[in-house]
């Protein structure tokens, strides 16, 4: 089941693209969802897949599109930007021990307050295959960026 769900990834960068194309209401739609679930009735989530029946994965990615820019390049990782804004552990790890769909809310709430450039390429699966394992990505990201400059983390 992995395999045949990495085998029909979409192309992140591309739906970025996409996105970025969208006329400002049409992106106003997918910046006004409280929760990934409330994008099934907004016309813009079947604009940004078209052709496709958009199920949970595509409604996480539409969820967090509208808050990280792609970058150019090789941006930071999302943990290294927490550290840069100077966001506390104890959020990062509210994150990472929420449960669906708050686990995603709470991820969000940083996006906007971080304001990240990513590389939607990985970013895009990261929240692709959202769960467990994407968490403790960010966690551990997170804590290498921390430690590996003392002076961007909170004591």
């Amino acid at each position: 089941m992995r395999n045949e769900s990495r085998r029909d990834l979409p192309d992140f960068v591309q739906l970025r693209q996409r996105y970025d194309d969208m006329v400002p209401g049409q992106r106003a739609e997918l910046r006004r969802a409280g929760e990934p679930d409330d994008l099934s009735f907004t016309p813009a989530l079947y604009r940004l897949f078209p052709g496709a029946r958009p199920d949970e994965r595509h409604r996480r990615v539409a969820f967090l599109l509208p808050w990280c820019e792609q970058g150019k390049g090789d941006p930071p990782d999302f943990g290294k930007q927490l550290v840069n804004k100077r966001i506390s552990e104890a959020r990062v790890l509210q994150v990472a021990r929420a449960t669906s769909p708050l686990d995603l809310i709470q991820f969000r709430r940083l996006a906007i307050h971080v304001e990240p450039i990513v590389d939607w390429a990985k970013f895009g699966q990261l929240l692709w295959f959202w769960g467990p394992l994407s968490k403790r990505r960010i966690v551990e990201d997170f804590y290498l960026a921390q430690f590996a400059n003392p002076k961007g983390g909170k004591k």
